[in-house]
């Protein structure tokens, strides 16, 4: 990696950065836990809390788990567009222990194939909106 940019990097600050060593679905559960009800995502008029947040995350991640058989490692593809039900989805599947695949919701069923087997998901979270691009697959 290149490092020219250290020549405009303040003097004060370190110049690498120490990875946390908690998975990264901890922060919701932190948040919860502190902020229960304050607002986590604000999307138009809609206010959803840390609370429900973490509550809608693990309800969708446990179906992940107990009905779709995700597995620690599995890759799942999630295929929607930016909104509330996109942060849930990628925080379920990270609290799943898989891994997240984003895929641009405006790509056809055969770019979607191609995603499917590249990252050999056998999951895909999709809006009913696009469910005719996932049918086929």
């Amino acid at each position: 990696m290149s490092d020219r940019h250290f020549a405009h990097w303040p003097r004060t600050l370190p110049r690498h950065l120490t990875v946390p060593a908690t998975h990264l679905y901890r922060n919701i559960d932190v948040s919860a836990l502190r902020y229960p009800d304050k607002a986590a995502l604000v999307f138009y008029d809609a206010v959803i809390s840390y609370a429900r947040l973490q509550d809608e995350t693990e309800r969708l991640a446990a179906h992940l788990q107990q009905v779709c058989g995700v597995r620690k490692g599995d890759r799942v593809l999630l295929y929607m567009q930016n909104s509330p039900q996109f942060i849930i989805g990628y925080y379920a599947i990270l609290r799943a222990d898989a891994v997240v695949v984003p895929v641009n919701p405006m790509n056809l069923t055969e770019e979607l194939r191609h995603y499917v087997s590249d990252a050999g998901a056998r999951t895909i979270l999709a809006p009913q909106d696009l469910f005719a691009q996932v049918r086929p697959l």
